[in-house]
This record gives C-alpha cells, sequence and structure tokens, in this order.
C-alpha cells in the first residue's frame, strides 16, 4: 500500500517500519543494547567541575548519544536518508571527541570555534554593505545593548584567553588529522564524503528521486519510500562511532570497561561482517 496520501506522517508508514524492523532485527536488538549501555555508564562518569577538558568531553558525549538515538528513531520510521544525514553529525561529534581527549590545548582550540564564529556574525552585521539583506534597523537593534566595538574587543580578548590569536577556525579535517587515527580518517575519506551528498543536497542525491534512460530523460520519480536507502549501513556505521566514542570515554574516565568495549566490537564485527560493513581494529 503506498502512503501518497499522508507520506510519512500516515498509518500506512507502519507496514514499511514493520518490513525493515523484521529485516534487520538483530542489528536493532544490537543498536537498543548499545543505546542502554550507554546510558547506564552515564551516572559512573565522575567529572570534578572545575575539570574544563572532561566537561566539554562529556558535553560532546551527551549530545552524540542523542543524535545516536535520533538516528535509530528516523531509520526505524522509514526516513533513511535523514537517518544518514544526521550519521555525518554523529562523526563530527566523535571527530571533536577525540580531539578534546588530546589535551586541554585541543580542548581550548575546539572552544575557540564558537568565538570565531561569533566574530563572523558580528562582523557580517556590522558590515554596512550587508545592511539591504538584514531587516529595518536590524543593526542599530543588533548592537544596542553592547556596541561592535566593545564586543569585538571582549570576543578577540576571549580568543587570546584560549590560547588562540589569530581568528581562523581549525577544520574538521585538521582536527582529524590530529586525532592521528587511521580508521577515522578512513571514514572521513569515504562514508563522510558519501553522507555529505545529503547533506548538502548535491546533485548525486538526486538519483533517488529522478530515475533516468540513456538519454537522460526522466522515466520516473521515487518519492517517499521508493526514494529512501534503507541499507543498514546508516545503523552499522553509528553504532561504529559510539564504540569508538566509548573506547575515547574509558582512555579519559577509566567508563566503560575495556572488556565491555571488546565484546560490543567483535559483536559489531559480526554483523559488519554479515552486512558487508568492513571495519578495522579500533
Amino acid at each position: 500500500m503506498p502512503i501518497d496520501d499522508y507520506g510519512f506522517l500516515g498509518k500506512d508508514i507502519k507496514q514499511y517500519e514493520n518490513k525493515l524492523v523484521i529485516k534487520y532485527k538483530e542489528v536493532f536488538d544490537f543498536y537498543e543494547d548499545i543505546n542502554h549501555f550507554l546510558h547506564k555508564i552515564k551516572p559512573k562518569i565522575e567529572v570534578k567541575n572545575d575539570d574544563f577538558q572532561g566537561g566539554v568531553i562529556i558535553g560532546l558525549f551527551c549530545k552524540s548519544l542523542t543524535t545516536f538515538q535520533a538516528i535509530y528513531i528516523l531509520f526505524k520510521h522509514y526516513l533513511c536518508n535523514n537517518a544518514e544525514n544526521l550519521c555525518r553529525i554523529l562523526f563530527e561529534e566523535m571527530v571533536n571527541i577525540g580531539y578534546c581527549s588530546l589535551g586541554k590545548d585541543e580542548t581550548r582550540r575546539y572552544l575557540s570555534l564558537e568565538v570565531i564564529n561569533r566574530l563572523k556574525i558580528i562582523n557580517i552585521v556590522n558590515q554596512k554593505n550587508n545592511e539591504k539583506y538584514l531587516p529595518k534597523n536590524y543593526r542599530e537593534k543588533f548592537f544596542e545593548n553592547k556596541p561592535y566595538d566593545k564586543w569585538n574587543s571582549e570576543l578577540v580578548s576571549h580568543l587570546h584567553g584560549l590560547g588562540v590569536n589569530k581568528p581562523k577556525a581549525i577544520s574538521l579535517e585538521e582536527r582529524i588529522k590530529k586525532v592521528n587515527s587511521k580508521v577515522i580518517m578512513n571514514l572521513y575519506l569515504t562514508f563522510y564524503r558519501i553522507v555529505s551528498t545529503g547533506v548538502h543536497s548535491s546533485p548525486e542525491i538526486l538519483k533517488r528521486y529522478l530515475i533516468l534512460d540513456e538519454n537522460d530523460l526522466i522515466m520516473e520519480i521515487h518519492w517517499g519510500t521508493e526514494a529512501e536507502n534503507s541499507e543498514v549501513t546508516t545503523l552499522l556505521a553509528a553504532i561504529h562511532f559510539m564504540i569508538i566514542i566509548s573506547e575515547y570515554l574509558s582512555n579519559i574516565f577509566g567508563v566503560p570497561e575495556k572488556k565491555d568495549i571488546d565484546q560490543f566490537f567483535e559483536k559489531m564485527k559480526t554483523l559488519g561482517h554479515k552486512y558487508n560493513y568492513i571495519l578495522e581494529e579500533i
């Protein structure tokens, strides 16, 4: 039965959800086991209130765990393409956790990204050339409580306090190189690049929605479930990322235990082999 009348918001989508859950039951079960385990270890992670590095890592872990659950919910509801897009976010959260785990200097460099972004925003609003794109009197209202010069000076001082002299952001690729993980670099060069096509609505993604003939003439238009990439790679990748994150947590906080991570990784290898998701040792 098609879902043309209500799309993914109607009752008819349930039939597709059921087929997906039956087809990949062992992967869904494993996903739920990992999620339950990670929720159980939360109270065991101890961070002192003056440990800014540990605090940043835990904050990123909390965010990554939410992303992990969102991927599951979307995929199970047959919104597989959007679940795949979220894997890009989870990948970046994994990279940031790995980068911050290198030390306090790296954590400060990561935090500087927020300050640099704020500097960009106030500079954009302050530029006269941009007034035509903004609401009337927006610039005046934006700087009403804090003038541009004062705001800029405070942000630059904050940046210097983080050990960064120039407002130049450290790119994701630079962070990955610093992490120095063959596994993560491999994922960046392959899986991350692929899922980025959906995030940016690149032309490649249109192949899921438009079926063309040899002359590039439209033969079919795929709507709804027909256009969804329901391969289980998305779930396996998300599980893989969380296992890597667990490894970083274990190195910093001693939680979770290595034996638990190893057990999850062995299970992951078994499922990866079955569903053609190739992975290397962490």
